[in-house]
């Protein structure tokens, strides 16, 4: 009987040394990031936030589990769907994708600071008038338009302001840093 109690009361500790180590890593840390934005954007949704969210998510992961490695290694992904319901998960992947595509080429949004930001290439943005917004537009996306050293040159929520002020300014000295690369007059036709 002691040793049931025992792997009862281990079991129970399961999620909080998960908590406690911060071991998840950043395959759960995007999923709940996304989640608490949704959390802040629809707050009639009632969902969890911040470090309750965290430890529901995580709670529900560890059902079943025995080891720290194995809720490691877990799908946080079903457990946060668990979590959320149907209704708050179809809005996540609806409003606050992990990626958009530019160019043809996936970017991933990072969700973790005051304001989700997408960090790109400024050739990537040639031909947008604007910047992408999220949930149905009620969230802009912070732009970190690199260079191509991967350097922020602008970070910006009003694409439409750079083109017409600081793309002028800047883009003499990219062409003479960076002659390979294009840099056209009228960025709005790149």
């Amino acid at each position: 009987m002691l040793g049931a109690e025992m792997l009862h009361v281990n079991l129970m500790e399961l999620p909080e040394a998960a908590l406690a180590r911060n071991t998840l890593g950043d395959r759960w840390d995007g999923l709940l990031q996304r989640a608490a934005w949704l959390a802040r954007l629809r707050p009639d949704l009632g969902l969890p936030e911040g470090e309750a969210l965290r430890r529901a998510t995580v709670c529900k992961a560890a059902l079943g589990l025995r080891t720290l490695k194995e809720l490691e290694a877990a799908d946080g992904g079903s457990a946060l769907r668990s979590v959320l319901g149907s209704e708050a998960v179809r809005l996540l992947e609806a409003w606050l994708p992990e990626t958009v595509v530019l160019k043809g080429r996936r970017v991933r949004i990072d969700y973790g600071g005051e304001a989700p930001v997408l960090a790109s290439r400024l050739q990537d943005f040639f031909g947008m008038k604007e910047a992408p917004r999220l949930a149905e537009g009620r969230l802009p996306l912070v732009l970190h338009l690199l260079a191509p050293n991967q350097r922020a040159v602008q970070v910006t929520t009003d694409l439409a302001g750079f083109w017409q002020r600081a793309y002028r300014e800047l883009r003499p000295q990219l062409s003479r840093r960076y002659p390979k690369h294009r840099w056209p007059e009228d960025p709005l036709q790149g």
